[in-house]
């Protein structure tokens, strides 16, 4: 109980590095993104080998562990500075001030949910055609949808009210530290050769 009265609340620091929103703007984003990504691998399955041979010829993924190459920094950064501004965009859209008009809010949701079916399909599909023989190769993935989820929640909180630029910060460096995490766990433990 003395540890909670000997520290400061960010009420009284007057300085938050997140937004005090987050954790149920993350949660909504979260699940969305699951759902963007479930709801493809659901069809695709029922559909059976009608749609699944042609998202495996479209898709063409080799699944062997032969085509991975050993873990290697290189490859952990390569995957982290890919994935970053795919995640992070959506802090940009309170920078341009697309919260302060009804049209701009639109058209960021619009291109918000592109971004997340543009991601979230291929993936879903690879579920759905593959089945469990693709889960060993993407053990990142509720680390890599973590991140994309809070770039995510970053607009959904900035469409209520702007972020400060330290809410801002923290978020951007929330965002790499997990994508970082996802990117090494993509190296690391699929299988390679």
């Amino acid at each position: 109980m003395a540890a909670t009265e000997l520290s400061p609340s960010p009420e009284r620091t007057g300085r938050r590095w997140l937004p005090t929103g987050l954790p149920a703007a993350w949660l909504h984003a979260y699940a969305a993104v699951w759902i963007a990504t479930l709801v493809p691998a659901v069809l695709v399955g029922l559909a059976g080998r009608a749609l699944a041979l042609p998202v495996r010829h479209l898709l063409g993924l080799a699944l062997t562990a032969q085509r991975n190459p050993p873990p290697h920094i290189a490859h952990v950064l390569a995957l982290a500075v890919h994935n970053i501004p795919i995640a992070a965009w959506p802090l940009l859209l309170g920078l341009v001030g697309a919260h302060r008009h009804r049209l701009a809010m639109h058209v960021a949701d619009g291109v918000l949910l592109a971004c997340i079916v543009l991601n979230t399909l291929p993936v879903g599909a690879a579920l759905g055609a593959y089945g469990t023989a693709v889960l060993p190769y993407l053990p990142q993935l509720p680390l890599e949808w973590g991140g994309l989820a809070l770039g995510a929640s970053a607009w959904l909180m900035q469409r209520r009210w702007s972020l400060t630029v330290s809410e801002g910060v923290g978020l951007l460096a929330l965002i790499a530290g997990v994508l970082l995490c996802a990117a090494t766990l993509e190296t690391v433990a699929v299988p390679h050769r």
